[in-house]
């Protein structure tokens, strides 16, 4: 039977071996058991290793050789990657420039130099690297040399031979599908063709401005340096309104069409008429000017409108003003009626086809009057019934009116009921008369003898009842009166009464 000493003894021998089996187990997970054969480490309780990287997308997939681009990567377990391991991140068997863990599924990786092909990205942390066919497209930037182009439409579509400097853009048609050249004009996506390894056509694109805009090739999504020559778009002038004006010049006018935003409004010779500036033009938007034309010479002429990138062209057509001259005695019926004018400041044709071409119209007033062609230097206007004193007569030359002159009306007998009576006189004759106020008329006669005339009907529908007096001996003669304004009536065939010394 052991002693109170000797179990003491027996207690501070297990608490040692205890205490050596936890120094032992130091570190070790906590689940750690013991055999019958004494305290050990289990092989099911150890701590569950770190999983090599994913790499799963690269963002850009391409850049240029010279290094510098920032890619985003992502996949998994990059939060396990030593970041001061700068083997961590590679494009091929180059370290990235620099990185940057931003979460356990991306990072960012600055691209190392490289050349010409692709280099699998890799990640990799104490356990591994990444595995995979990720890969970065290592591409040569590709410079564009061609004679610069003015005068190229703002729709497009003028095709543009290139040559390619820096590179190559495949030795075929396939290969030149598989190296992803694009281009751009300014900042606009460009049809490009293969020509040849180091030949392509540009195809223009439309363009919102009237400027000169430089060729820039991509090589899968890498943008080379911009090309020193350019493609210049001109603008396009479409309308001039009105297209008619005269030659004197003064003539405000509206151009219509597109690329006006780049001209320059400092320059006075950006609008022409043919060889002279504008006398002077505002810029109202993109697609409209305000000019006023200068002086010209009849015919037709250029209108112009120059940018940096090329010039628009449209026409107008000058027309001279022409006059009127009234002959002497040149008067026109107050029932209406045509009068012979003579022309001034042109010519009228020297045929009735010439005459048709030179589209010179007439008004009255302000209505449309007929016109035709007599001579060179002669038209016969048609004037409406008046009651007016005068009127004023205008020609214009295709729509571009001269200075107007004055044609005096005189008063006529428009119509006789009867046109003849017996010498004794005695019928009733209803005279119908234009010219004045036909309502105030006055003075009737027959020839030289007076006649009692009734008024029949109010204001300008007025007609008079007129008992025809006795006649001095048979024969012709003609009505006449007065007008309410005390210009006494003309002779018209209208006028024409006969007396017979028969019943």
């Amino acid at each position: 039977m052991a002693t109170t000493k000797q179990a003491l003894g027996a207690a501070a021998a297990v608490t040692v071996a205890t205490a050596a089996v936890a120094v032992t187990l130091a570190g070790s997970p906590a689940n750690a058991g013991a055999t019958e054969g004494g305290p050990s480490a289990s092989p099911s309780a150890s701590a569950p290793a770190v999983k090599v990287p994913t790499v799963t997308a690269i963002t850009p997939a391409a850049g240029p050789t010279a290094g510098g681009t920032s890619v985003t990567v992502t996949g998994t377990g990059f939060s396990s990657l030593n970041l001061a391991n700068p083997a961590a991140v590679k494009f091929g068997s180059v370290n990235a420039a620099s990185f940057t863990v931003t979460s356990d599924t991306r990072l960012t990786a600055v691209a190392p130099a490289g050349t010409s092909g692709s280099a699998r990205i890799t990640v990799a942390n104490g356990t591994g690297a990444s595995t995979g066919t990720l890969a970065f497209a290592y591409r040569t930037r590709l410079g564009a040399e061609f004679e610069s182009v003015t005068g190229v439409k703002m729709t497009g579509g003028t095709v543009v031979p290139v040559t390619v400097t820096g590179g190559t853009v495949g030795g075929s048609a396939k290969d030149f599908s598989g190296e992803k050249i694009t281009a751009r004009v300014g900042e606009a996506v460009a049809t490009v063709a293969w020509v040849d390894a180091t030949h392509v056509k540009v195809t223009a694109p439309g363009s919102k401005t009237a400027a000169k805009l430089p060729i820039t090739l991509l090589h899968d999504g890498v943008a080379g340096e911009p090309s020193k020559a350019t493609i210049g778009y001109a603008p396009a002038a479409t309308t001039v309104s009105p297209a008619n004006i005269t030659t004197a010049g003064g003539t405000s006018v509206t151009i219509t069409g597109t690329g006006f935003s780049e001209v320059d409004v400092k320059d006075p010779a950006a609008v022409k008429f043919g060889a002279a500036n504008a006398t002077s033009f505002t810029v109202k938007s993109a697609t409209q000017i305000v000019a006023v034309a200068p002086a010209g010479v009849n015919g037709t002429a250029e209108v112009t409108v120059k940018t940096a990138g090329g010039t628009g062209r449209a026409t107008v057509d000058y027309r001279s003003p022409l006059g009127i001259e009234v002959p002497a005695g040149t008067v026109a019926k107050a029932s209406g009626g045509t009068v012979t004018l003579k022309v001034t400041g042109g010519t009228a044709g020297a045929t009735q086809k010439d005459f048709t071409a030179e589209a010179i119209t007439a008004r009255v007033g302000d209505a449309k009057a007929t016109v035709t062609w007599v001579d060179a230097t002669h038209v016969r206007v048609a004037l409406p019934a008046s009651n007016a004193p005068s009127a004023g007569v205008t020609l214009l030359h295709d729509e571009v009116p001269g200075a107007p002159a004055t044609v005096g009306y005189v008063p006529v007998v428009v119509s006789l009921s009867a046109r003849s009576d017996v010498v004794a006189g005695g019928s009733k004759v209803t005279v119908k008369v234009a010219g004045g106020d036909v309502a105030a008329a006055k003075n009737f006669k027959f020839g030289d003898k007076a006649a009692e005339c009734t008024a029949q009907g109010t204001g300008s529908a007025t007609a008079y009842q007129c008992v025809v007096p006795v006649a001095s001996q048979p024969g012709t003669t003609w009505v006449s009166f007065t007008s309410s304004t005390g210009v006494a009536s003309r002779f018209s065939v209208a006028a024409i009464f006969a007396y017979s010394d028969l019943d």
